[in-house]
């Protein structure tokens, strides 16, 4: 086996033929987490930079499924106006990912390759469904749905694909950290439904950091599904949070203080989802 040795192809047809190769071979984008104390360049093998692959970067959102391409940057997900309009709670999370070095260098792919528990991208993936088209080891492409997507088979995320039927019209995300800015979330969520005349219609929500993927929250949804926007149903909601979190860690130490924790996040992120501030008194009447 030979020592590590770096490539830096110029398309995908390149790629493929160093993924049809006889050398194992890892990735690197925008190369973020190599900024952290304990997470080494490999030994052997290729580390084949992406960042050049023309066609890997790029958002479209301007009708039908939205495209995204794995080597955007966490700073045109913030930045893409399109995007905002039709799925919001990805921009959301892309703008509250990091410092500004870290976004202008973080992208897409790396992202959910890292599957890190706290990843502020990949929640909001999941609630929208989203597949991901992938090359894989030998030069094949490859799509599967986000959440069957292992690192460790070797893929490149070559896109996410947020299907158009399964976007709803108001979508929000929301996180909690240690601190207030550049911080790592300790529990985050996102939400997806509809909401007119104080009235909601169908709602979906997801969350991160409760485990080593994100989980679905359909019990603390059907809480506010078709439900008007009152204090009693917001204490229906924040009750089915407090569950839905006993449900999903009831032998972890942090479970107390995430069943709690999760109450204020989840108002939060309802009233972003609604357009409204979360110093609305009707807020405070829920608590």
């Amino acid at each position: 086996m030979t020592a590590l040795a770096p490539s830096r192809p110029a398309d995908l047809a390149a790629l493929a033929r160093l993924m049809a190769g006889p050398l194992p071979v890892r990735f690197i984008a925008g190369g973020t987490d190599l900024l952290l104390p304990g997470r080494p360049l490999p030994r052997q093998g290729l580390l084949v930079d992406v960042s050049a692959i023309n066609g890997l970067a790029g958002i479209k959102a301007d009708g039908g499924d939205i495209e995204i391409g794995g080597a955007t940057t966490v700073a045109a997900l913030a930045a893409h106006a399109g995007l905002a309009k039709r799925f919001p709670a990805l921009g959301q999370a892309a703008a509250e990912c990091g410092s500004v070095q870290i976004r202008n260098r973080a992208t897409l792919g790396g992202n959910v390759a890292n599957a890190a528990p706290a990843a502020d991208l990949v929640p909001v993936l999941a609630l929208a469904e989203a597949r991901l088209r992938l090359m894989m080891p030998g030069g094949a492409n490859a799509e599967v749905q986000l959440g069957d997507f292992r690192p460790e088979a070797g893929g490149l995320v070559m896109e996410a694909v947020l299907p158009a039927a399964r976007l709803l019209p108001r979508s929000a995300f929301a996180k909690l950290g240690p601190r207030r800015d550049l911080t790592i979330s300790r529990l985050n969520m996102a939400a997806m439904g509809e909401f007119s005349n104080g009235r909601f219609g169908a709602l979906r929500l997801v969350a991160g950091s409760l485990g080593p993927r994100p989980i679905r929250l359909g019990r603390a949804g059907a809480a506010l599904a078709g439900r008007r926007l009152t204090s009693a149903a917001l204490r229906d909601f924040m009750q089915a949070l407090s569950e839905e979190v006993d449900a999903a860690i009831p032998g972890r130490a942090s479970r107390n203080w995430k069943r709690q924790a999760i109450r204020g996040l989840g108002l939060d992120l309802i009233a972003r989802l609604c357009g409204l501030s979360p110093r609305d008194p009707l807020f405070d009447e829920a608590l």
